[in-house]
């Protein structure tokens, strides 16, 4: 069941993504999406990610709108004629447990202007910040990948 949800969920991205649905491109999907379903079938991250696919779907537009409001508080700094700059460097540990649900929250840290994270050594972070942030900062975040990935934060 879970290498059809796979396959199935690799054809789906490929049809929206290709544009082509010529028989020719259609086929050549068909063999792609076979392909990658194959060579992750042992993959625990690839189960893990089928499992948690509806509540991580949820996620991506929380997602979305903090990358543009992020965008908005970049543009904001760098206009501002005092150019209020203030790069920070924040050391924190996360409460996260699943190694997917840690990358997907690194991963978004980064993907959210004006942050990047810099390490990440188990569950102990590095991020460079544009402006002043805490490690409290990033909780939102934290709880809500969480929640993508049925983990219970203490």
């Amino acid at each position: 069941m879970n290498a059809a949800l796979v396959f199935a969920t690799c054809f789906g991205l490929w049809l929206v993504l290709s544009g082509h649905p010529t028989p020719f491109h259609l086929l050549e999907g068909a063999l792609a999406s076979g392909l990658v379903t194959y060579l992750n079938r042992d993959l625990e991250v690839v189960s893990a990610a089928v499992r948690c696919s509806p509540r991580f779907l949820r996620y991506l537009p929380w997602l979305l709108k903090e990358i543009v409001i992020a965008n908005l508080q970049v543009i904001r700094v760098v206009l501002d004629p005092r150019l209020p700059v203030d790069p920070t460097i924040v050391r924190f540990s996360t409460r996260l447990a699943g190694d997917l649900a840690v990358t997907t929250f690194a991963n978004s840290i980064t993907l959210t202007p004006g942050t990047v994270t810099v390490d990440v050594d188990g569950k102990d972070f590095v991020v460079h910040a544009l402006t002043h942030q805490t490690p409290e900062s990033f909780a939102v975040m934290e709880r809500r990948v969480g929640e993508a990935f049925r983990e219970r934060l203490p």
